[in-house]
């Protein structure tokens, strides 16, 4: 039974680790070609530092291995860009768990909606074959005991620390009710319920409805679009990922990294399965290994896909197969699981363009459910 990784930053402690099944296919190992597609100039941004050999983590690391791709080390135009596509999800001490990209913002109502990862927003027990209900949603169950306000932003920052950046206050959340349906919600060692089986993840998605004041706002970047079910890309191909989480090299990491990594195959590669999940990793060719990108703190983060003129979002960051920054010659499987957005994409704009209130949950679309923040 192989380790995986939730890649959210757990309230509670830095990494929430769980094990789940998947096998690697037996017999010899096959390496992809390395992809062919490009993205932006400036924007491409490969791994570096890996091991060559070994099933460690190495040496010099960021995202893993992007020492060279902190977003603030860019130029100002790059820069403006990658940080209009990322938000950090908070709590009211300033702390930042997971990872979302912006979609949209109404500056006349003060409403904006971000993409995440249902796992980091989601907890109680729920039994198996049961569907989640609003009552697993434990977003708005956290208090500040400062305030006495529920603990729920996001920040638009190139630093996640302290409470740094434009805050919005999560108002609602929506994800898809198939999510984890054929497995229960088990007690993890960090305390907190959890779907621990990657097979069963299908959907892990959570798209968070935000209130800005007069004084706030977050920017949206117009290139970024729901990437369209119909839209397919070729196995591999570059995509690129960005994140606020944990480094090799620095636990309490709250820079935004980004990164470009490879996507692999939709639902099952080499081995590993799942539902509604893009295959991820990287493996440039001559090596004979897998690495491990997205680390702790990154969930919820997008994959994008550059089409030529626009930014698909693919994936949100899911799940991983190993802690982040490992590399493995004898594993043959995806080190990086993503949840697939495409199969979404019509839910997805169908909520927004529906719900356009501040607060409450006041969208009906099939398959997903809601939970708002309390008034």
């Amino acid at each position: 039974m192989k380790k995986i990784s939730l890649v959210l930053l757990s309230l509670l402690s830095l990494t929430a680790c769980n094990s789940g099944s998947s096998s690697s296919s037996g017999g010899s190992t096959t390496y992809p070609p390395n992809p062919t597609n490009t993205l932006p100039s400036g924007y491409q941004c490969l791994p570096s530092g890996y091991p060559t050999s070994s099933s460690n983590s190495g040496g010099n690391a960021k995202i893993a291995y992007g020492s060279d791709c902190q977003v603030e080390n860019v130029s100002a135009p790059t820069q403006a860009t990658l940080e209009s596509m990322a938000v950090a999800l908070t709590n009211g001490t300033g702390g930042r768990y997971c990872t979302g990209t912006p979609l949209s913002y109404n500056p006349a109502t003060g409403v904006g909606y971000v993409l995440s990862a249902a796992h980091c927003v989601v907890g109680n027990p729920k039994s198996i074959g049961a569907e989640v209900t609003a009552n697993n949603i434990t977003t708005f169950t956290k208090i500040d005991s400062v305030t006495n306000t529920h603990v729920n932003y996001i920040n638009q920052t190139l630093n996640a620390s302290n409470n740094t950046g434009t805050t919005g206050t999560i108002t609602a959340v929506y994800i898809p009710s198939q999510y984890c349906q054929v497995a229960p919600f088990t007690l993890n060692q960090y305390g907190n319920y959890e779907c621990g089986y990657l097979p069963a993840q299908n959907g892990d998605l959570a798209l968070l409805k935000v209130n800005f004041t007069s004084a706030q706002s977050m920017n949206v970047n117009s290139q970024v679009k729901l990437a369209p079910s119909g839209l397919t890309m070729a196995q591999p191909s570059y995509i690129m990922a960005l994140g606020y989480g944990i480094t090799n090299t620095n636990q309490y990491n709250t820079n935004l990294f980004y990164i470009t990594y490879e996507y692999f195959a939709n639902n099952s590669y080499q081995g590993e399965t799942g539902l509604s999940t893009l295959m991820n990793g990287y493996s440039p060719s001559g090596t004979n290994a897998y690495y491990s990108i997205i680390c702790g703190g990154d969930s919820g983060g997008g994959d994008f896909y550059w089409d030529g003129a626009n930014w698909n979002l693919v994936g949100a960051h899911s799940y991983g197969s190993s802690i982040c920054g490992s590399a493995n010659v004898n594993y043959a499987g995806a080190n990086d699981v993503s949840a697939d957005v495409r199969p979404f994409t019509t839910q997805l704009q169908q909520i927004m363009a529906q719900d356009t209130t501040p607060t409450g949950c006041n969208a009906s679309v099939s398959g997903f459910i809601c939970a708002a923040q309390p008034q």
